[in-house]
């Protein structure tokens, strides 16, 4: 009888101990995840904002983000790295991806123009400025989205002055592989102007000049986000791509500056 007592005494604290410890595993399997995300280097500063609102509406939510140049961003992924979801400033580095059947179907996230910014004291306060002798200009490499939209912009523009695009081009002193790291090389004086998107001019506003450049001739950048295949949490990426489609997130890249869908 004694015996059997024992027996049940240690049955009920090994129950227990299963069952504070299944409560542990739970907890820890809905507060502890994290997203890794792929964003496109010209939406580093909006994310991160972005990134903290989400957080703070879902506790035990970690967003983990990979800033980069969308081509950059694409061969990792094509490589094997991980991510949850993946967010390009062009469809040229998504579309592969999703004919590879390595992302789901991408849905369009937002819009985004381009802008010549200058040096607050160089010559340069025209956009057809920049192809005038002696100007240093900073582009991102063709590979870069920013790259491959500026050269489309000064080929639209060399339709209307032949000769712009060339003479231009013979002004490039440097190509960077991000759209920030020309808006950065210019704010710091070392070319005198570039061609970034307008939403990379914003935080450089007191050391740089903005030129718009006409619609006629300026061309929008789509920035289409898509789930990776491999997610780990497919659920709680598609509640954070709602969150950028329609939720508070919506606003929040809006007021960056970023043209939304809808």
């Amino acid at each position: 009888m004694k015996d059997q007592k024992i027996i049940w005494l240690l049955m009920s604290i090994f129950l227990i101990i299963i069952m504070i410890t299944g409560c542990d595993i739970n907890a820890s399997e809905s507060s502890n995840k994290s997203l890794t995300v792929f964003v496109a280097a010209s939406l580093k500063d909006s994310m991160n904002t972005v990134v903290k609102q989400f957080e703070r509406l879902n506790p035990g939510v970690k967003i983990i983000l990979n800033s980069a140049g969308s081509q950059t961003l694409r061969t990792q992924i094509e490589q094997g790295a991980y991510a949850d979801i993946f967010i390009s400033a062009d469809e040229r580095n998504m579309t592969p991806l999703y004919s590879e059947k390595l992302v789901e179907k991408p849905k369009t996230l937002l819009y985004n123009k381009l802008t010549v910014i200058a040096y607050k004291d160089s010559s340069v306060n025209s956009f057809m400025d920049i192809k005038n002798s002696g100007v240093k200009l900073a582009l991102a490499d063709e590979s870069v989205p920013a790259g491959k939209y500026a050269l489309d912009m000064l080929s639209k523009i060399d339709a209307d002055y032949k000769g712009f695009k060339e003479a231009t081009l013979k002004n490039v002193v440097t190509k960077e592989v991000t759209v920030t790291d020309v808006a950065q090389k210019v704010a710091m004086g070392e070319a005198d102007a570039g061609i970034v998107y307008v939403t990379d001019a914003k935080p450089f506003l007191d050391k740089i000049k903005i030129i718009n450049i006409p619609d006629k001739y300026n061309v929008i950048a789509t920035y289409p986000a898509a789930i990776v295949k491999n997610t780990k949490y497919k659920t709680l990426s598609s509640k954070f791509l709602d969150f950028l489609l329609n939720g508070d997130g919506k606003k929040i890249l809006k007021d960056y500056g970023f043209i939304m869908k809808g």
